[in-house]
């Protein structure tokens, strides 16, 4: 009886332990790669839409769509950063120079960019940046 009591109290102690890093290191860390990609393949359409050949209402209707996507997924990302993320990982990501701060700057600049050029320019800068 005696070793029943200690399986279930290691059992349980193992248990809570398992909860504590999944809920709070795991998701959030899997929650901020999920946004990144999603960023990155925000930034891969945007980029995508200025390629078309229509220079009329619609196209600057697809650039706005686009824009308007790659604003929320990087607010929600930065978000995350902050406010979801875990301390340590926050260093972890200085330390490989990935800083959500600066992409924010550089990505909020580009949703508002009509030019190519320009475009592409912000474009090379958050890729060094992310470091994808």
């Amino acid at each position: 009886m005696a070793s029943m009591a200690v399986a279930v109290m290691v059992s349980f102690i193992l248990g809570s332990f398992g909860y504590v890093i999944v809920q709070f290191w795991v998701r959030p860390i899997f929650k901020y790669r999920t946004i990144r990609k999603d960023v990155i393949q925000n930034l891969a359409d945007y980029l995508n839409s200025f390629d078309q050949e229509d220079e009329g209402e619609n196209f600057h209707g697809v650039v706005n769509n686009k824009a308007v996507n790659l604003r929320r997924r990087s607010s929600d990302l930065i978000d995350c950063y902050h406010n979801t993320l875990p301390k340590w990982y926050q260093v972890f990501l200085r330390g490989r120079g990935e800083f959500p701060d600066e992409i924010i700057k550089h990505l909020m600049a580009l949703s508002n960019t009509r030019n190519y050029h320009h475009a592409r320019n912000r474009m090379e800068k958050i890729r060094l940046l992310f470091k994808a």
